[in-house]
C-alpha cells in the first residue's frame, strides 16, 4: 500500500494506504465527478443544466445527488453557503478553471446585489430531475470535491478497505483510525511551507479547511477579489477569518461549514454553527490561530498550535 496522487477538480487528489484497485477506483470515479459536476466544462451535465429554466432536467445520479445535498445545506444554513451564485463568480472574473486565470480577468462586469430569498429552484426526487426556477448558474465549487471523496470512502469501506484517507486538495476524508492513527496539518494560506497547527485524529472524520487567500485576482477595473462570495452582498467575503478548518462527522458537512465560517467570521460562525461533534480552527486577518468546539472528540491530546 501507498500514497497516490493525481490531478482532478482543479487540484490534487491524494490516497493514502489503499490497495492498487481501490487507488485506480478512486481515480475513476473522481474524473467521472469531474466531468458530470465542472461548472468550467461546457460539455458537462451540470453545464447543460446551467443552460435551462423552467424546463425539469433529468439527472443523472451523480448529478442529482450532488444538488440535493448542495441544496440541503443552502437551507439548514440559511442561504449562508449558497451554491446558485455561479454568475456572480463569472461577473467578479471567476469564469474559468483558476490555473487558466490570468492575473487581470478579462471582464469589467460589476455583480449586483442580490441575495437570494427563496430556493432558485425546484428538486423532484421521483422523477430524479431539478429545475431551475430563476436564471442562474448552480457552482458546487469545493462541497463537489468534499463530497465525491466522502460517497468514494463510504464505497471503499462497503468493498472491505478498513482504513484508508483521500485528500482532495488539503480537504481529507479519513476512516480506520482505531487501526492507524493520522496526523494531520494545517498550513499557513499565504505561507505553505509553514504548519500553523496539528492534530492527531482517533476517530474518523473529515476535514476541511478554506481560505480567502489562495484563489485570489485583481479584475480589470483594480478590484482585488477572492472566490469565498457573501451571499449577503455578492461581493468576496471581508470577515475577520481569512482561513477556516472545520472537523465533522463527514467531509461534505465540513466542506460546507468551513465556507460558511469564512463568510460568518469567527464569533458569528461559532454562534450559528453549535453541535458535539463540530471542531473548529481559524486564522484571523492578524494572524491569531483559535480554536472551539469539541476538539476533544476527534482527538485526545486536542490541537498543537505552532508559533
Amino acid at each position: 500500500m501507498q500514497q497516490t496522487e493525481f490531478p482532478c477538480m482543479n487540484t490534487t487528489i491524494r490516497t493514502f494506504d489503499l490497495p492498487e484497485e481501490s487507488s485506480k477506483k478512486t481515480l475513476h470515479l473522481f474524473k467521472k465527478a469531474e466531468k458530470t459536476l465542472s461548472r468550467f466544462d461546457k460539455a458537462s451535465e451540470l453545464s447543460q443544466l446551467n443552460r435551462t429554466i423552467h424546463i425539469p432536467f433529468v439527472c443523472s445520479s451523480i448529478l442529482f445527488e450532488a444538488i440535493r445535498i448542495a441544496d440541503f445545506y443552502f437551507t439548514v444554513t440559511k442561504g449562508i453557503y449558497n451554491p446558485y451564485l455561479g454568475r456572480t463568480l463569472c461577473a467578479l472574473g471567476y469564469d474559468r478553471s483558476f490555473e487558466l486565470m490570468e492575473a487581470c480577468p478579462n471582464t469589467a462586469e460589476q455583480p449586483t446585489s442580490s441575495r437570494l430569498i427563496s430556493r432558485p429552484l425546484t428538486i423532484d426526487t421521483g422523477m430524479r430531475s431539478v429545475t431551475l426556477e430563476q436564471d442562474i448558474q448552480i457552482d458546487l465549487g469545493g462541497i463537489a470535491k468534499g463530497w465525491t471523496a466522502q460517497c468514494i470512502a463510504e464505497l471503499l469501506q462497503d468493498d472491505g478497505i478498513k482504513t484508508g484517507a483521500i485528500s482532495a486538495g488539503g480537504d481529507i476524508c479519513v476512516w480506520g483510525l482505531e487501526q492507524r492513527k493520522r496526523v494531520v496539518k494545517i498550513d499557513h494560506p499565504s505561507r505553505p511551507d509553514e504548519t500553523i497547527a496539528s492534530i492527531e485524529l482517533q476517530r474518523d472524520a473529515g476535514i476541511a479547511t478554506s481560505s480567502t487567500v489562495k484563489r485570489h485576482w485583481i479584475t480589470v477595473n483594480g478590484q482585488h477579489c477572492h472566490h469565498i462570495v457573501d451571499p449577503r452582498t455578492c461581493l468576496p467575503s471581508t470577515s475577520n477569518l481569512i482561513q477556516a478548518t472545520v472537523i465533522a462527522p463527514t467531509l461534505t458537512e465540513a466542506e460546507a461549514l468551513a465556507k460558511c465560517m469564512l463568510i460568518l467570521g469567527w464569533e458569528e460562525g461559532l454562534k450559528q454553527f453549535k453541535g458535539n461533534n463540530l471542531a473548529f480552527i481559524g486564522l484571523t486577518s492578524d494572524d491569531q490561530c483559535l480554536q472551539a468546539g469539541n476538539i476533544n472528540f476527534y482527538a485526545k491530546e486536542g490541537v498543537k498550535q505552532y508559533e
